[in-house]
C-alpha cells in the first residue's frame, strides 16, 4: 500500500487485489493487478508493473454498467472476480453487483469481438509461415491461454487462470499441444514455435464451435 499512498497521498479509500496474484498463477512478468477507490476524483499518475483501474469510492457497490472510471477498464467478468475470489488490501470488501448472464454475454462478445478479428489476420499469414520456426513466447502464450480463460468461463461461470484454463482445455482437447504452452508460462524451457501458434489457432475455433452449440 506504500506505493499507492505515495502516489495518491491521503486518497486511497480502498485497494482490492484480483488476478495472478489471488489465482495462483503468479509467473515471471506477472503484473499486479489491483482496483483502486478514489475519495475524490484526482489526476491518476502512471503505474509500472501493475494493471490498474481506478473509480470513487463507493462505485464497487453499483452494477458495473453504471461505474465510469477514472483509470482503466471495468468489465462484468473483473467484478466477478472482486466479489469472488478478489482480496481487500484497504477499505471494505466491495459487493460488486452483477450477474451470471452478464458475466457469459461479456466474454461472449469478447471472443468475437476482440479475439475472432486478431486470429482472423493470423489465420492469413499463418499458411506463408515455417511451423518449426521459433515465435515471440509471450505472442504465442497470449493467444494460446485468453481465449481458454473465455470458454471455461462461458461453460461455468468460473473464473480460473491463464495455467488453470490452459490445462483444462487441454484435457478437453488433449491432440493439441496445450500443456506446452502452460509448462512454457510456468518457466519451463519449452521451446514455442508457429506450430504452437497454429494449435492456438485451431484451439480457438474449437473453442468457438464448443460455446456455439
Amino acid at each position: 500500500m506504500t506505493f499507492l499512498d505515495a502516489r495518491l497521498p491521503g486518497l486511497v479509500a480502498g485497494a482490492h487485489v484480483y488476478g495472478s496474484r489471488v489465482l495462483d498463477d503468479v509467473v515471471s512478468g506477472s503484473d499486479l493487478d489491483i482496483v483502486i477507490e478514489l475519495a475524490s476524483a484526482a489526476e491518476v499518475p502512471a503505474f509500472e508493473g501493475a494493471d490498474v483501474a481506478i473509480v470513487l469510492a463507493g462505485s464497487l457497490e453499483k452494477p458495473v454498467f453504471d461505474v465510469t472510471p477514472l483509470a482503466g477498464e471495468i468489465t462484468p467478468v473483473l467484478w466477478q472476480q472482486l466479489r469472488t475470489v478478489g482480496q481487500t488490501v484497504r477499505g471494505a470488501r466491495p459487493s460488486c453487483p452483477g450477474t451470471a448472464a452478464d458475466v457469459e454475454a461479456y466474454c461472449r462478445d469478447n471472443l468475437v469481438s476482440y479475439w475472432k478479428l486478431d486470429f482472423d489476420r493470423f489465420r492469413e499469414v499463418l499458411p506463408a509461415l515455417d511451423l518449426q520456426a521459433p515465435i515471440p513466447r509471450e505472442s504465442v502464450l497470449w493467444v494460446g491461454l485468453g481465449p481458454a480463460r473465455l470458454w471455461h468461463t462461458i461453460r461455468t461461470g468460473e473464473i480460473v487462470s491463464k495455467s488453470r484454463a490452459g490445462e483444462l482445455a487441454a484435457a478437453r482437447w488433449p491432440d493439441l499441444p496445450i500443456l506446452d504452452l502452460v509448462s512454457s508460462r510456468q518457466g519451463s524451457d519449452v521451446p514455442l514455435t508457429v506450430a504452437h501458434a497454429q494449435a492456438a489457432l485451431e484451439l480457438f475455433d474449437r473453442i468457438l464451435a464448443d460455446v456455439t452449440t
